[in-house]
């Protein structure tokens, strides 16, 4: 009885949590409407503010949104002047500031999610440090894996949840908006000891190949997402050929043009190239130390070795 009580209390715990949802849009309208139809299947979404954040788009209007998004009764926002990705986000971040909201979940409007990716949120953030991602992207380095969680260097804005406390500290160090906004706050979130954690296995899928952060040469469609419902399958095996045709460019890019460009990069930065590798390695140690490996679901996993 005490152990159905305890599981009952850390379920209803994770539905008290105040969830903002930000879908920063700008025009890609085919996407959009996967994204917001994905987000229909998602069980609990209505315990959730959602607001559409409209970043100027030429391709449709607010009416187009509302009517998008009516569902959900959503908050439809409107931006003055098109800010593109990264200060278009932070301007989100600063508008969730402003609310009674306790954690901000980025949804991009290119991003396919799972039915329980509003659960997962909910009944796992509080396991954190103030970080959860629930893409596992194979363009961001892993640091350590707990058996459950991998803990990443950086990550992108695409489907990441902070708390309130973290952002408005982040925000408080920031001397005014710019570009690369995302490996700004991944530093600044290293840098205070907060593990960028994500679940192995992700809870939503990038679909958008192409858009003022990705290109051909960027872009990742994960194997670690697993579509739960018909429409995320029709959707996954609809993309699929498309994303092993870019795949010949992926590693092109990475095998030259990366490869120069790290280069030229170590030429310029040597001191804090070095530097950043040698606090990377130390991390992993204290992780592995602080966050052994655990069993998951009644596996003894503690042979899985840390991931490079």
């Amino acid at each position: 009885m005490t152990t159905f009580w305890k599981l009952y209390e850390n379920f209803y715990k994770g539905f008290e949590m105040k969830l903002m949802i930000a879908i920063p849009v700008y025009n890609r309208k085919q996407y959009l409407e996967i994204t917001a139809k994905s987000l229909y299947e998602c069980s609990n979404v209505n315990k959730s503010i959602i607001k559409v954040f409209n970043d100027c788009s030429t391709e449709f209007d607010s009416d187009y949104l509302r009517q998008l998004f009516n569902k959900f009764n959503a908050w439809i926002v409107d931006g003055e002047n098109n800010l593109k990705a990264d200060r278009h986000t932070y301007k989100i971040i600063l508008d969730f500031l402003n609310t009674e909201n306790e954690v901000l979940f980025i949804c991009d409007s290119d991003l396919l999610l799972r039915p329980d990716a509003i659960d997962y949120i909910l009944n796992n953030f509080d396991r954190t440090d103030g970080f959860l991602g629930l893409y596992n992207s194979e363009l961001h380095r892993d640091i350590y894996f707990d058996g459950e969680f991998v803990y990443k260097e950086n990550v992108g804005f695409a489907g990441i949840c902070v708390s309130k406390d973290l952002l408005q500290k982040f925000v408080l160090k920031q001397e005014g908006n710019s570009g690369c906004m995302d490996f700004i706050l991944s530093d600044f979130l290293i840098d205070n000891g907060v593990r960028l954690m994500v679940p192995k296995n992700c809870y939503v899928q990038h679909i958008g190949f192409y858009g003022q952060n990705c290109s051909s040469s960027s872009v990742e469609f994960s194997t670690n997402f697993m579509p739960l419902s018909e429409f995320n399958k029709e959707i996954v095996n609809k993309m699929l050929p498309m994303a092993l045709k870019i795949q010949a460019n992926v590693i092109k890019y990475l095998l030259f043009e990366d490869k120069y460009r790290k280069h030229g990069f170590m030429l310029h930065q040597t001191r804090s190239y070095f530097a950043r590798n040698r606090k990377i390695k130390a991390l992993k140690k204290y992780y592995a130390q602080k966050y052994p490996i655990r069993v998951v679901d009644g596996k003894n996993v503690e042979n899985l070795k840390m991931r490079k």
